[in-house]
């Protein structure tokens, strides 16, 4: 639910949108803040009011979001603009601009240009808002064009269908992709230049939809990736503690579990970056590879290669290499292929996909390993979700409510005095969270010798994974849950982002 009553600062009025609506935003009783391509946010005493809502989309042709203000607080603010000449206002909106960081854009200043000039500019765009993919879907009669930020979808203007056409074209001559529409789907990379110095890598995926194609667009900025790498992204001493003592280990499985988009591949290559690379052979097989690394030899694999993760792997092998990065397990022949490895004595990294850390058991027993294997082989696995971090341009603190203590008190914690929220603001767009915030709990088999007899004589048919997790948490291990309760009362998250991990 959006929140009411946030304060609302008369220089937060977007003076264009509001000059252009001004006998609606009176009618309507809205105050326009920002607008992002085809969204409109706006402040009113009353949110919820569906009639109001309802005309400003019919008026404005625009996707609303509204937030709650007090009714002295918008008439305020509403005398205020009415009252500002042309000069202060170009002077409020540049404040606000400066508030949400990039200028969202109106319209794309190439969409009747090159293809290619759009292209770079749309990608420009999203890089500069913090994005973490482009999207670009093909609808009946247009283009839809969106980013992905801090883990939400965020609508772009759209462009015309013929426009479309020729700027997916763009972004696959420039991934090296065939540039037809073909019923399979494609896979490639770019590096493209958004300002003098400055490059950002491209790895996209073509697929093809009922009207045309859907392209999506992973932005990474290798300068930034590298500089993650220098540091282990865990806050918690005890988790870097176990990460480090598997890290100094010559053989081993470790492997980092959670849904796609949520940062396991940047946690393996910053386990990589704790490495020697002087002394130690250093080799990835990714499909494809995310972001290039000078000390690192990168193999990439999957469609155009020849290769797969279990073929690769095999072939890796004969250069004997002291650490692998796998960027994905996901089939019997790549397991079996990657627990030789361990036994053959290399260091092995590499992404699963399952719910936490304790179901990689589960799931490398479906894969077909035996439990010996699992619990000879497997040396630690770690669990991560990317959550909502508090605004902290809006934060606010609230006693915790009845439930909430419980909460943490069934956890074992002791329930924070207060909780922190965002109330909402131009900065963050009205949601009071902006930005990621990583959560991870560690698995370690070996630590504890029950964890270890369990795994060791478990089977696929006969494995019991509620019981291993009861042994490990009785044995001191840290669900996800646990640890975002502690970033909530820490003021870092929401009691709300971490209760989802329940």
């Amino acid at each position: 639910m959006i929140p009411t009553d946030v304060p609302l600062d008369p220089e937060a009025v977007d003076r264009r949108a509001f000059d252009a609506l001004q006998s609606e935003c009176r009618r309507l009783r809205f105050l326009p803040t920002f607008r992002f391509g085809v969204t409109l946010q706006v402040a009113m005493p009353a949110p919820a009011d569906e009639v109001a809502l309802a005309a400003i989309r019919r008026v404005t042709h625009q996707e609303v979001r509204s937030f709650g203000v007090s009714k002295a607080d918008f008439e305020l603010a509403l005398r205020a603009v009415e009252s500002t000449d042309a000069k202060e206002c170009e002077a409020v909106a540049g404040g606000a601009t400066a508030v949400t960081g990039v200028a969202p854009p109106q319209a794309w200043a190439h969409a009747h240009g090159p293809a290619r000039a759009l292209a770079h500019e749309i990608i420009a765009h999203a890089h500069a808002a913090g994005a973490s993919d482009l999207l670009l879907d093909d609808q009946q009669d247009w283009l839809d064009i969106s980013i992905r930020r801090f883990g939400e979808k965020e609508i772009l203007p759209p462009a015309a269908r013929d426009v479309g056409a020729a700027l997916i074209r763009a972004v696959k001559e420039m991934s090296g992709l065939s540039t037809q529409t073909v019923p399979t789907s494609q896979s490639g990379a770019a590096r493209v230049s958004i300002s003098p110095g400055k490059r950002i890598d491209l790895r996209v995926e073509v697929t093809p939809t009922v009207h045309g194609e859907s392209l999506v667009a992973r932005l990474q900025d290798s300068s930034a990736q590298l500089a993650r790498m220098a540091h282990l992204p865990f806050t918690d001493p005890a988790q870097q503690g176990e990460v480090l003592r598997c890290l100094r280990q010559s053989q081993g499985l470790i492997l980092a579990t959670g849904p796609t988009g949520h940062g396991k591949t940047s946690t393996l290559y910053a386990c990589l970056g704790q490495l020697d690379r002087s002394r130690l052979n250093i080799r990835t097989l990714e499909d494809p590879v995310e972001f290039t690394v000078p000390w690192i030899t990168q193999i990439p694999i999957g469609q155009g290669t020849g290769r797969d993760y279990a073929s690769g792997l095999k072939s890796l092998l004969r250069q004997a290499p002291h650490v692998i990065l796998l960027g994905e397990l996901r089939d019997r022949a790549a397991a079996q292929t990657c627990m030789e490895a361990v036994e053959t004595g290399h260091l092995l990294l590499a992404t699963l996909h399952t719910r936490d850390a304790v179901g990689v058991v589960s799931r490398l027993l479906d894969l077909g390993l035996t439990g010996r294997q699992i619990a000879a082989g497997l040396r630690l696995a770690v669990g991560q979700r990317l959550v909502p971090r508090v605004c902290d341009a809006c934060r606010k603190s609230r006693l915790p409510t009845p439930a909430e203590r419980s909460a943490f008190a069934d956890l074992q914690l002791e329930p924070p005095i207060v909780l922190w929220e965002g109330a909402g603001c131009p900065a963050c767009g009205a949601r009071g969270e902006t930005g990621l915030v990583p959560v991870f709990e560690i698995f370690r088999p070996g630590a504890h010798e029950s964890l270890e007899e369990l795994v060791a004589c478990a089977t696929a048919a006969s494995f019991n994974e509620r019981e291993l997790r009861r042994r490990w948490l009785k044995s001191g291990g840290e669900p996800l849950v646990r640890s975002a309760l502690k970033l909530a009362a820490d003021g870092v998250i929401t009691f709300r982002a971490a209760h989802l991990l329940f």
